[in-house]
C-alpha cells in the first residue's frame, strides 16, 4: 500500500453508539477524494472504546460496505492477545488487505516478549500485519532492532505506522529495515511529518488531517510525485499549519471527529463515549473556522 491512507474517526449517534450510516457517508467522502486506503479503528476511531462485538458488527457492515474499491487495514491490537487473534482472523475473514496491530501497554515488554506477540499474531494468518509504534499512548517504543528481526523472519509482516515526533526514529526504520527487507513499508503519521518521510523512502502517510481535510495530503503527495516543487511548498506550509488543530484538546481524536462534522456532517449531532464528551463550548467554534480556512485554500 502507497499513498495517502486515512486514520478515520468511528461517528456515533447521540447515545453513543456507532452510527454505522453516517460512517458509510464518511467513508464515501474520502473515496471520492481519492485517498489510496483507509484505517479502521485506529487510535482516531477510538478502538479503546469499543468492546470486541461492537467492533466485529462495525467491521461486519463496514468492510463490505466499501467492497474493495480502495484497500481497508484495520486496527486489532489490544492487551489480551488473544482477542486481538480473533479480531484479526475476523476481519480477514472479511475480506481487509491487513491489520494494523499496536504493541500490548500498560506493562511494558521485554524484547523477547514483543517479539513472541507479534511473531504469535501474524503467524495466526494469512493476510499482512503492519506494526504500530505509538510509544506516547502505549508508552514504549517498538524496538527497531525488534522490527528488523520481525520483518527479516515472518514474511506477512510488511510495514509499520510510526506515529512519532521524531524523524530520526523514521529514517533510521528506513534504513535499517525498509532498506534492508524486501517489500517492508514504513508510513508516516505526524502531518508535518509527510513531506521528509516521502522524500526519504516512505511508502506513505496514515496522518490525522487527511480524514477530514484529504485534498491537502493528496495534492502534497501527488507534488512530490510529480516533482513540483512549487506546489510542494505551498501544500507543506498548509499541512504544518494545519497541525494546530491537534493542540486545541488533550484528546486529539475528538478535534479531528469535530472536524470531520465541521466539513461533511454540519449541524448533525456529535456522538461521545463518556467521560470523552466536548464540553467547551469554544472548540466547535475553533474548529469550524480552521476547517473554513484551510477547505478554501484548496478551491
Amino acid at each position: 500500500m502507497k499513498g495517502i491512507i486515512p486514520p478515520v474517526v468511528t461517528l456515533l449517534d447521540e447515545s453513543g453508539q456507532i452510527d454505522m450510516e453516517k460512517n458509510k457517508r464518511a467513508i464515501d467522502k474520502l473515496i471520492s477524494h481519492g485517498v489510496h486506503g483507509v484505517v479502521l479503528l485506529g487510535s482516531s476511531g477510538e478502538f479503546p472504546h469499543f468492546s470486541l462485538e461492537e467492533k466485529q458488527q462495525y467491521l461486519k457492515q463496514i468492510i463490505p460496505y466499501i467492497d474493495n474499491r480502495i484497500p481497508v487495514l484495520v486496527g486489532t491490537g489490544g492487551t489480551v492477545m488473544e482477542e486481538t487473534i480473533e479480531l484479526s482472523k475476523f476481519v480477514q475473514e472479511l475480506g481487509a488487505e491487513g491489520v494494523l496491530v499496536v504493541n500490548p501497554y500498560y506493562w511494558n515488554l521485554s524484547d523477547e516478549q514483543m517479539y513472541t506477540y507479534f511473531y504469535e499474531v501474524a503467524g495466526s494468518l494469512s493476510i499482512d500485519l503492519y506494526l504500530y509504534n505509538i510509544p506516547q499512548l502505549t508508552g514504549q517504543e517498538i524496538p527497531v532492532e525488534v522490527v528488523k528481526q520481525l520483518a527479516e523472519n515472518i514474511q506477512n509482516i510488511r510495514g509499520i505506522k510510526e506515529t512519532v515526533a521524531s524523524m530520526t526514529r523514521i529514517r533510521t526504520v528506513i534504513d535499517e529495515v525498509a532498506n534492508k527487507v524486501n517489500n517492508f513499508h514504513v508510513y508516516s503519521a505526524f502531518d508535518e511529518h509527510l513531506l521528509d518521510a516521502q522524500l526519504y523512502g516512505a511508502s506513505g502517510s496514515i496522518n490525522g488531517s487527511s480524514v477530514f481535510l484529504p485534498e491537502i495530503s493528496l495534492n502534497l503527495y501527488e507534488a512530490i510525485q510529480n516533482e513540483d516543487f512549487t506546489e510542494v511548498k505551498r501544500h507543506h506550509i498548509l499541512i504544518c499549519k494545519l497541525m494546530e488543530i491537534y493542540s486545541l484538546h488533550p484528546s486529539f481524536y475528538l478535534t479531528m471527529k469535530l472536524a470531520v462534522h465541521e466539513r461533511w456532517f454540519v449541524n448533525q449531532a456529535i456522538g461521545y463515549r463518556k467521560p470523552f464528551i466536548n464540553s467547551e463550548a469554544h472548540l466547535s467554534d475553533t474548529i469550524k473556522s480552521i476547517i473554513s480556512e484551510y477547505a478554501g485554500n484548496e478551491d
